[in-house]
């Protein structure tokens, strides 16, 4: 099931800045349709643990992951290849701020399996 996306999307010094509210039980999928490798600065604004994983987008295995803490921060290095997963295993809706160094072609939400 396709869900609205309510993001807020701020040019300033060449990032892009989204305020993303990721649904109880979603994923939201960055880069699907991408073609150039980006940086992102990752950062969890709920009490609840977020689990990020890149994908290879020709051979669906996983190049990276790990669980975002909350309030954790990190940086990422996205390549051209990759598919970048939010999944949001909790009961409640999270929010991660996420600051792209381009903008990104690509994302939607989808159920968890």
């Amino acid at each position: 099931m396709l869900v609205g996306v309510a993001m807020a999307i701020l040019n300033a010094c060449s990032t892009f800045k989204s305020g993303l509210t990721i649904p109880a039980n979603q994923t939201f999928l960055l880069g699907e349709f991408n073609n150039k490798n980006y940086s992102a600065k990752l950062i969890n604004r709920s009490n609840f643990t977020v689990a990020f994983k890149a994908v290879d987008k020709e051979s669906g295995t996983v190049t990276q992951g790990f669980g975002l803490a909350p309030n954790g921060k990190t940086k990422v290095y996205i390549s051209k290849y990759e598919t970048v997963y939010f999944k949001n295993e909790n009961s409640t809706d999270v929010k991660v701020d996420v600051i792209l160094s381009k903008g990104v072609e690509g994302m939607r939400y989808v159920d968890n399996k």
